[in-house]
């Protein structure tokens, strides 16, 4: 009897002692019940890896094809610089209308005057100058693309036809048309930006409107009538006076040529106004009438500045 089955009990069915699991009970000698062992729970064999499905031989690869890739993104940073460069310009002549404000109403001394309107206006030539470069410069590469368009465009039609004719195969259809294809989709986003550029350099005080401009130019023109005063009264020097006058001379006109067109707009309105009133002093027209008209004018006034 091995020790592992003299440490096994059991409950002997006669005496009910805790007897050793023998045949017999050491205490009453009643035949013990035989424990069946437990079975072995064996562990399952090792599983053998799953076997891998063959692998697929990739299929040959197809014949040669030309891909036509997407136009580039607009280059980066040429429409801020544009950007950045009128509203550069459109700050300057505010600056400058400012400062003969300032110097009319006293609030600066004519030495001080003359330094910052003389670096204003320097600065503001400069940025002129760029603007000007800058613009017959994209109008050039502009002139160019349009025309290697037009070539290209001239280029697909006669390839069309050659093929049509079976004078070019098909594959060196495909081929030459990709190429060109491409090269017509990347010159079609070059020239929209192109001209995006060149229409942003001749937008005039960029973020400034009508009335805005007739508000710098009615200030410019009130220092330019009081230039005379301000020398009398020992604000300008008569050199000083001289040297900014062709300036404002040139302010003026530009502004003038922004809103000319309203400023007239609005005058004949004026005209019709002085009119209608008139003709109601001279009673042809009645209080009622004249109101009426009066008011109808007036809008259109408000209308010509907005």
């Amino acid at each position: 009897m091995s020790a592992h089955e003299e440490e096994r009990r059991i409950t002997c069915p006669n005496c009910g002692k805790l007897a050793p699991a023998m045949v017999y009970c050491i205490y009453c000698g009643a035949k013990l019940p035989r424990i069946t062992p437990p079975e072995r729970v064996e562990a399952p064999p090792p599983r053998a890896p799953a076997a891998q499905p063959p692998r697929a031989v990739p299929p040959p690869p197809p014949p040669p094809t030309v891909r036509i890739s997407p136009p580039p993104a607009p280059p980066t940073g040429v429409k801020s610089e544009i950007q950045e460069l009128m509203s550069n310009i459109s700050a300057y002549y505010d600056r400058k209308v400012a400062l003969l404000n300032l110097i009319k109403s006293e609030q600066i001394s004519g030495k001080v005057f003359s330094k910052l309107y003389e670096e204003y206006s320097e600065k503001l030539n400069d940025l002129q100058s760029l603007r000007t470069r800058k613009l017959e410069e994209f109008r050039r590469d502009l002139d160019g693309k349009r025309k290697r368009l037009e070539d290209i465009k001239i280029t697909m039609e006669e390839i069309e036809v050659r093929h049509k004719i079976r004078e070019v195969d098909d594959q060196r259809f495909q081929e030459r048309m990709g190429l060109l294809k491409t090269e017509r989709d990347q010159l079609q986003f070059l020239v929209k930006e192109l001209t995006a550029n060149v229409e942003e350099l001749g937008r005039e005080l960029v973020g400034r409107t009508a009335r805005d401009v007739l508000d710098l130019d009615t200030k410019t023109r009130s220092f330019y009538d009081s230039l005379a005063k301000l020398v009398e009264e020992g604000k300008l020097t008569s050199e000083g006076r001289e040297r900014i006058k062709p300036d404002i001379e040139m302010m003026l006109d530009f502004f003038d040529s922004m809103i000319r067109d309203r400023k007239e707009r609005e005058r004949k309105l004026r005209e019709q106004l002085e009119t209608f009133q008139t003709r109601y002093k001279v009673s042809e027209i009645s209080i009622e009438e004249f109101e009426k008209r009066k008011r109808e004018i007036q809008e259109e006034i408000d209308k010509v500045w907005v």
